[in-house]
C-alpha cells in the first residue's frame, strides 16, 4: 500500500498505512515519515553485523542544504520524527550540537532523537538543546562491561558513564538502551530479564530488543527471531499488542516490573524484508544526498 508524491521533481511512492494488530488488514493514514540525518558514515566501532563497522567519513555535513530539505519537508508536513544517526554521531560532537540546533531553528516543534553506541556518551551534556530531545538511544548489547566490549571491540559507554549522565540529566526518561538479539549474548528470556533488570539498576525506562538484519553472513548466521525470545512470558510481562507491517517487519510492546517495582517500557521487532519497493523513511546522508531509505537512490 504506497501514494505517489511529487518530491523535489520525482515522482516518489511512499508508505500511507499504520501497521496493524491484524496482518491482513490495515488502515490508511495521513502520509508522514521518519527521517533520519546521517551526520557520518564512519564509526569506531567493530561490530560484526554492522555494515558500517570501521567506516571512514566520507563526507561533510553541508547546513546549507540540509536547512532547505528540512524546510522543504516541514512545509509538505512530511516528518514524522527525526532520528540522528550514522555511522556514531558522537565522533564529532560539534557538527552533532550544530545538526540539533538547526533542526530546532526550522522546526521548533519536532521530536528529535540520537542513535549512538555510547562513545562520548558524555559528551552529550554539551549539546545546547539536549533537554529538547526526545530520547538519547544507546545501542548496549549486554548487561556485562566486559562482554558488551568485546562485541563492539573499542570503548563505548560504561555503566559507570551511563550513570554519570543519568545524574545530570533534567530529563530521567531521555537515556534508552537498544539491544540487538543474538546467539551466544542476549538470546533467551532469562537473558532478557537480566538485561531489564540493569536497566532498572540504572533507572532506564525504555528498553529495545532487536533481532538483527540479514546484512551479511555473521547477522543470518546469529539471527534469532523475536518471537522465540519472547514467547510464553512470566508473570513480571505485560504485553501491549504484537504488530505487523506486511511482511516487512513486526515488533511487539509491553512493560515490565522490575524487582526493585520500577516499571520498564519494553519493545521488541525484527525487520524481514529490506528491499521494499517504496519509501518508509527519508534519508539525509553525510554527502548531502536525500534518498527515499539507506541504501536508496539520491533524489537531490
Amino acid at each position: 500500500m504506497f501514494e505517489e508524491i511529487e518530491l523535489f521533481g520525482t515522482t516518489v511512492k511512499i508508505k500511507n498505512y499504520f501497521c496493524s494488530a491484524n496482518p491482513n488488514q490495515y488502515e490508511k493514514k495521513d502520509i508522514k515519515l521518519n527521517f533520519y540525518i546521517k551526520i557520518t558514515d564512519a564509526c569506531n566501532a567493530k561490530c560484526l553485523f554492522c555494515s558500517n563497522k570501521e567506516m571512514q567519513d566520507d563526507g561533510h555535513i553541508d547546513f546549507d542544504k540540509l536547512e532547505y530539505v528540512l524546510q522543504y519537508l516541514h512545509a509538505k508536513n512530511l516528518i514524522n520524527r527525526i532520528s540522528i544517526t550514522g555511522g556514531e554521531p558522537l565522533l564529532n560532537i560539534d557538527t552533532l550540537n550544530k545538526v540539533i540546533n538547526l533542526i530546532y531553528e526550522v522546526i521548533p516543534a519536532s521530536l528529535v532523537t540520537l542513535n549512538t553506541n555510547g562513545y562520548n556518551i558524555r559528551r552529550v551534556l554539551e549539546l545546547d538543546n539536549i533537554n529538547r530531545l526526545e530520547g538519547i538511544h544507546i545501542s548496549r548489547h549486554h548487561y556485562d562491561d566486559v562482554i558488551n566490549h568485546q562485541i563492539f571491540k573499542v570503548d563505548v559507554a560504561l555503566t559507570e558513564d551511563i550513570k554519570f549522565v543519568m545524574d545530570k540529566l533534567e530529563n530521567k526518561h531521555l537515556l534508552r538502551l537498544n539491544c540487538l538479539l543474538a546467539n551466544n549474548y542476549i538470546n533467551n528470556i532469562d537473558q532478557v530479564q537480566k538485561y531489564l533488570e540493569y536497566a532498572s539498576q540504572l533507572n532506564i525506562f525504555r528498553v529495545g530488543f532487536v533481532s538483527l538484519m540479514p546484512i551479511n553472513d555473521y547477522s543470518k548466521k546469529h539471527f534469532i527471531s523475536f518471537n522465540e525470545v519472547f514467547s510464553n512470558l512470566p508473570s513480571t510481562f505485560l504485553s501491549s499488542g504484537h504488530y505487523y507491517d506486511h511482511q516487512i517487519c513486526e515488533c511487539i510492546n509491553g512493560v515490565y516490573i522490575a524487582k526493585n517495582g520500577n516499571l520498564i517500557e519494553y519493545y521488541s521487532r525484527m525487520t524481514k524484508e529490506l528491499n521494499c519497493d517504496y519509501a518508509r523513511q527519508l534519508v539525509y546522508t553525510s554527502s548531502n544526498k536525500l534518498t527515499t531509505g539507506f541504501g536508496k537512490d539520491s533524489l537531490i
